[in-house]
């Protein structure tokens, strides 16, 4: 058997990582279904799930010192922090802040840069990102105050174009806003040698990624990377509806997020409105420990981590790795059937699957969006998304502005998913 025949360990464990995941072969009508739709929001583990109601029906609301409820509020707000850094490769829990989602974190964090962007800088978005790493640059900084917002375009392969993006790079760029994997094509993009190229023509040039699409499918190190701020939401990691902001302590500090004058402005709450919903920080907890569990499962009972942050990266290693298989299986079999009227958007070189999460846009001849995910739904009871997915630049590049069709795998799936939903879409692109 060769390594490119031999069975990939989560491939192996999928019946007890699948039964770690309750609705993963039924809809809420208790109908069968392939579930290929996690760009839109992944499944949740079940004891993300438990811990939520668990922490809406016995936390203290509020966390404190006095009593035992107010204190172990307190320890679950530091706890989940505390696993979301090593999660991240972070340098500690006071750089993360908990928000109602990516989008509302990103748009507080460019309210509080105002004060930090000279007057005279320049921003760069791309024509990658999801639209929340987008319009909050151009809402605060454009239109609020007037800055010149760039954007850096895409290639024909759905890719970024970094030369371009790099040619809009200027002494006066005080901010790039960057995707770590397109939700609309799953592009990835080179973070760490994009930054390094980025600071190689002005080191003042803050970063902010969206790693919504990346975080349920690779390794984020922002340490390696040399990013200054990070977003993902915990509902595609298995968890809550919920977002999370990382920042670099040494700049938060200088920032000035909306804050009500009684919230003390010291880190990590300074970045927090409002009450903290415990039940989701809770799951999110639970969805992270989720993936300390896998790294055991995977790793077996013999391999030692040196602590937290390594079992993360091997569980995130672990997925990658068979995320990869299942993106070349998808990409292979769609070679091979020759598909005249269906259209794949993006990387189709099973070669470069490794360049490319398992999120897969589409569309099949004079079909609209809608109507091709109806008949998947209909014959073949595979759910994926139709739409934009706000991630309008792509889909204006792609010349389908009305929408395409977008399926999207995660480490649950598996190697015969795979297989029945190009089968599908023969059968679908035939009729």
């Amino acid at each position: 058997m060769t390594d490119r025949d031999a069975i990939p360990p989560l491939e192996a464990l999928n019946p007890q990582i699948r039964a770690r995941f309750p609705m993963i072969d039924h809809d809420s009508q208790n109908r069968s279904r392939i579930y290929l739709n996690t760009g839109a929001g992944s499944l949740t583990v079940d004891t993300a799930a438990e811990a939520s109601r668990d922490a809406q029906g016995r936390l203290n609301p509020m966390p404190g010192v006095v009593v035992a409820g107010e204190a172990e509020t307190a320890a679950l707000h530091a706890r989940v922090r505390g696993l979301i850094a090593d999660f991240l490769h972070a340098r500690s829990g006071r750089e993360i802040s908990f928000h109602q989602s990516s989008t509302a974190a990103l748009f507080d964090l460019a309210f509080a840069l105002r004060g930090v962007l000279a007057p005279s800088a320049n921003l760069v978005v791309t024509d990658l990102d999801h639209m929340a790493n987008v319009s909050p640059w151009e809402t605060v900084f454009g239109e609020g105050r007037g800055l010149e917002v760039r954007r850096a375009r895409l290639k024909s392969d759905g890719t970024l174009d970094i030369e371009h993006l790099l040619s809009l790079v200027d002494s006066r760029t005080g901010l790039l806003a960057v995707t770590a994997a397109s939700n609309g094509n799953g592009a990835l993009v080179p973070l760490k040698d994009l930054v390094a190229a980025v600071r190689g023509k002005t080191l003042s040039c803050l970063v902010a990624v969206d790693a919504v699409h990346q975080a349920p499918h690779g390794l984020l190190d922002v340490q390696t990377t040399g990013v200054d701020f990070l977003v993902f939401s915990g509902y595609k990691m298995f968890g809550p509806m919920m977002g999370v902001l990382w920042g670099r302590e040494e700049v938060l500090e200088r920032l000035r997020p909306y804050r009500v004058e009684t919230n003390k402005e010291a880190l990590p709450g300074k970045f927090e409105m409002g009450m903290l919903n415990n039940a989701s920080v809770a799951a999110l907890g639970a969805a992270l420990e989720y993936l300390l569990w896998l790294a055991e499962l995977t790793a077996g009972p013999r391999e030692a981590f040196p602590d937290r942050a390594a079992k993360f990266g091997a569980a995130m290693a672990s997925i990658t790795g068979f995320e990869k298989t299942i993106t070349r299986r998808v990409l292979e079999g769609l070679r091979a059937l020759d598909l005249p009227r269906f259209r794949l958007f993006g990387i189709a070189d099973p070669a470069r699957a490794g360049e490319r999460v398992p999120t897969f846009a589409f569309d099949i001849g004079d079909l609209t969006a809608t109507e091709a995910k109806r008949r998947l739904w209909t014959k073949a009871a595979i759910q994926i998304a139709d739409g934009n997915h706000y991630s309008a630049a792509v889909v204006r590049h792609l010349g389908r502005p009305e929408g395409i069709c977008r399926a999207s795998f995660a480490h649950y799936d598996n190697i015969a998913t795979a297989g029945r939903f190009v089968e599908a879409l023969a059968a679908l692109e035939k009729n």
